[in-house]
């Protein structure tokens, strides 16, 4: 799978490592944060508000996926520089073979 960014018009994360798990991590607290905006949505029997969260929860959910994607490309690109073998090279997730769709 090739990663690429999903939000056009928009700049990528940055390119350390570093960089990419904190944007993993802002756009799974933001994924967070539309569940219980639903939540409510769903109580106050508000649907057009809670089909809108939800599909705003969708994408940054994929957009968090597509960063874990270049995450894992850049780890495989340096160990491939350093002339070792890459961690995903020696275990899998069971995830691996999942694929999203829109």
């Amino acid at each position: 799978m090739t990663a690429s960014y999903p939000y056009p018009g928009s700049y990528p994360p940055g390119g350390s490592p570093a960089e990419l798990r904190q944007t993993v991590a802002d756009m799974m607290a933001t994924v967070g944060m539309r569940a219980n905006m639903a939540c409510d949505y769903a109580a106050i029997g508000d649907d057009a508000g809670l089909a809108y969260t939800l599909r705003c929860a969708a994408a940054e959910f994929r957009a968090a996926l597509s960063a874990a994607g270049m995450l894992a490309e850049l780890k495989r690109s340096q160990a491939k520089q350093a002339g070792q073998p890459s961690p995903a090279a020696r275990r899998r997730s069971a995830t691996d073979d999942l694929e999203v769709r829109a």
